[in-house]
């Protein structure tokens, strides 16, 4: 009786492990069949092109894994009932019948095999995608986070400035100015870079509006690409009027825009802007814009 319970066990236990080892085999086949492929921004979706990509090396084993399983497949078909054969002789020993017991092996590992294949499989197409997603999705988050956090910085450093007559604050660097722009001392970046607000597909844009302070103004410059295909990434340098106090801010682009906001403006300027590490130079001159105030054009 003790002897039989031990051989149940025994049996029992082998059978554990072979449709164990099986499972894991269809699981991993279920796996690298079902992993999703990885679509680039820059050739499938053009409206975004994040700042942060994703290592798609698990992406190309896998595809390379699944053609080399299918292509020794499909050119070994024949020899599988024969593999299969000798699978099932190969684990009969742990039975008392070998001949019943290589059946009953076959039927194991054939059983397991699919399970394991089945399961994992829907598991990574319904489950392991949206995993994917949402880990990319907080990944995008925290980046924009990140950059809004810097914009910020750079537009509160940015502080008072901008126009020809700004009091103390011109006259503490008029001599600079005069240095750096010989052409026009009162407007500095003046035909600085390039003298177009639009160019190698990027384009820059200004928006004047009446500020808290009643005795100036608030100005956003924007820089976007104008080509869909083309999204604008990285960081854009801006050039402002020296009595800023942060008159180069660099900010980050977050959604295909570069952002800059100016709370505390006193009159007309031009702004420059560098894109794209440097190669595009965008310029606008804020006193050439159709609708702006007159009082904040002639300052």
């Amino acid at each position: 009786m003790k002897g039989g319970i031990m051989a149940y066990l025994e049996l029992t236990g082998a059978c554990i492990f072979i449709g164990g080892a099986s499972f894991g085999i269809g699981g991993l086949s279920g796996f690298l069949f079902g992993v999703p492929k990885i679509l680039n921004s820059d050739t499938n979706n053009h409206d975004r092109k994040p700042s942060v990509t994703q290592n798609d090396n698990l992406v190309q084993i896998s595809d390379w894994l699944t053609k080399i399983i299918v292509g020794v497949g499909l050119t070994q078909l024949n020899n599988i009932p024969e593999f299969l054969a000798r699978v099932g002789k190969y684990f009969s020993i742990i039975f008392q019948n070998k001949e019943s017991g290589e059946k009953i092996a076959i039927a194991v590992i054939l059983y397991f095999l699919i399970i394991g294949f089945l399961s994992v499989y829907l598991w990574t197409r319904l489950h392991f995608i949206g995993m994917v997603k949402k880990v990319e999705d907080d990944l995008d988050k925290k980046v924009n986070a990140m950059a809004e956090v810097i914009n910020d910085t750079q537009q509160k450093m940015t502080d008072l400035g901008g126009g020809k007559t700004i009091s103390e604050k011109f006259d503490e660097v008029k001599a600079e100015v005069n240095n750096i722009a010989a052409n026009d001392p009162d407007d500095p970046q003046k035909s600085k870079w390039g003298g177009k607000s639009e160019s190698n597909e990027r384009k820059i844009t200004a928006k004047i509006e009446p500020s808290e302070n009643p005795s100036l103004y608030k100005v956003t410059l924007e820089v976007c690409s104008t080509n869909p295909a083309n999204p604008l990434t990285g960081f854009v340098k801006f050039h402002l009027h020296p009595t800023f106090n942060n008159d180069n801010p660099i900010i980050a682009v977050t959604d295909g825009i570069a952002r800059l906001v100016l709370n505390k403006v006193y009159g007309a300027f031009t702004a420059g802007a560098e894109a794209d590490e440097g190669t595009t130079r965008l310029e606008i001159d804020l006193a050439e814009l159709s609708g702006v105030p007159q009082e904040f054009r002639d300052r």
